[in-house]
């Protein structure tokens, strides 16, 4: 078995002067991990421990960048079929260019700046072409505009060119008490874009985070569109019918095969690391659900590689 992560967020908090971690979350930019601290609600906190329990996941840690850097490294290192891990989140374009850089072979990166930027284009054409980085990620529901609008149109207009994916998380966003509503929490949104730029490979991650039935039909009508598996998937708890994993996955290789599946964890931050757990569940229920020992090689190893320029 051979495995690429598409899908990691670099743990982005640093230790400041008076001992608290600092995040680097900003609409539309960054990414914080971790849990809500002392004062939080209650119902919020008992669910983010109940997630904890489920999993039997260690209670976060802040770790720097120095040693969250280390700490992956080694996460890869000892796992001899973890061939690399995507840092699809990093605190900026140029940490992450860098993190890369330090570990060619190992750590690939995606651009991750605010798309309303008024260089964003710029941004990330600089980011692809001069810091090595292989793809661009966005948070929909910290958009403030929706992504079909055609201002937007210079952004994926580089990406396609330049043969890079976008990756744009859907759905209910930041786990209990977090966003459920706004006008880019629905994939569909992104039909007019995957139909306007047909060479531009989107992904939409966690299955489509709770919008399954839109995001086949997506996949249905878009052949650029790829789906990846990363996280808990905890939203399939409150769908209104049954779904589960082993669903999910013949659904989607039903409906557009394995070769547009692609494999991650949504892994972040430590003692945790490499998420094992969700690996491990992946891996059973495609062999349960009839994909072969090609399809899952696909879906682990070949797709991301393709669509990054991995050998």
């Amino acid at each position: 078995m051979r495995v690429i992560d598409s899908h990691v967020h670099f743990p982005t908090e640093k230790i400041i002067d008076d001992g608290k971690p600092e995040g680097t979350a900003r609409a539309g930019v960054g990414y914080s991990s971790g849990r809500t601290g002392k004062g939080g609600n209650p119902w919020i906190e008992a669910e983010k421990g109940r997630w904890e329990s489920a999993w039997r996941f260690p209670a976060p840690v802040v770790v720097g960048r120095q040693k969250g850097e280390e700490l992956w490294r080694l996460e890869v290192e000892k796992r001899e079929y973890l061939k690399g891990v995507v840092f699809v989140t990093s605190g900026s374009n140029d940490f992450a260019s860098e993190l890369v850089g330090r570990n060619s072979g190992a750590f690939y990166g995606y651009a991750h700046h605010d798309p309303l930027l008024p260089d964003a284009a710029q941004r990330l054409e600089r980011a692809v072409k001069h810091q090595g980085l292989k793809g661009y990620k966005l948070l929909g529901p910290k958009i403030d505009k929706p992504l079909d609008d055609p201002s937007f149109n210079p952004l994926w207009e580089v990406a396609q060119a330049e043969g890079v994916p976008l990756l744009v998380h859907f759905g209910i966003m930041g786990g209990a008490g977090g966003i459920a509503n706004h006008v880019n929490i629905n994939p569909i949104i992104i039909h007019d874009v995957a139909k306007r730029f047909p060479d531009l490979p989107i992904i939409i991650p966690h299955f489509g985070c709770g919008y399954v039935f839109e995001t086949l039909n997506l996949c249905w009508a878009c052949p650029n569109v790829f789906v990846d598996t990363s996280g808990s998937n905890q939203w399939m708890r409150w769908m209104p019918y049954p779904v589960d994993l082993a669903l999910l996955f013949r659904k989607y290789h039903d409906t557009i095969g394995a070769s547009r599946i692609i494999f991650g964890t949504d892994s972040s931050w430590f003692p945790r690391g490499f998420t094992d757990a969700y690996l491990d569940i992946q891996v059973r229920e495609m062999y349960d659900n009839g994909f072969d020992e090609d399809e899952v090689d696909q879906v682990l190893y070949r797709n991301i590689a393709g669509l990054l320029g991995i050998a």
